[in-house]
């Protein structure tokens, strides 16, 4: 068990008990990559990787346009709770 002494010449050494966890912006980034990915794969298994096929050309579209949406979201909840950039 440590004793004041311990503490006190190292000081910057974080309590072990404490848990390391992501700011929630990293768990939506994650989110979205793993969406982005089940599209493009959803649309390469429905078209068989034929790009003449009608759903061939949202392939980058809805992901694109999700991605700008939800930095959007993201933008605006931040200025509402007063949170920084993770």
């Amino acid at each position: 068990m440590p004793t004041d002494k311990d503490q006190q010449a190292n000081p910057e050494q974080p309590d072990q008990t404490a848990r390391k966890t992501l700011p929630n912006g990293h768990y939506f980034k994650i989110m979205g990559y793993l969406l982005t990915a089940a599209w493009v794969g959803y649309i390469l298994a429905i078209s068989g990787g034929d790009t003449s096929h009608p759903m061939f050309d949202y392939i980058f579209v809805v992901p694109l346009a999700f991605w700008i949406g939800g930095m959007i979201v993201g933008k605006i909840l931040r200025a509402k709770s007063g949170a920084d950039r993770p």
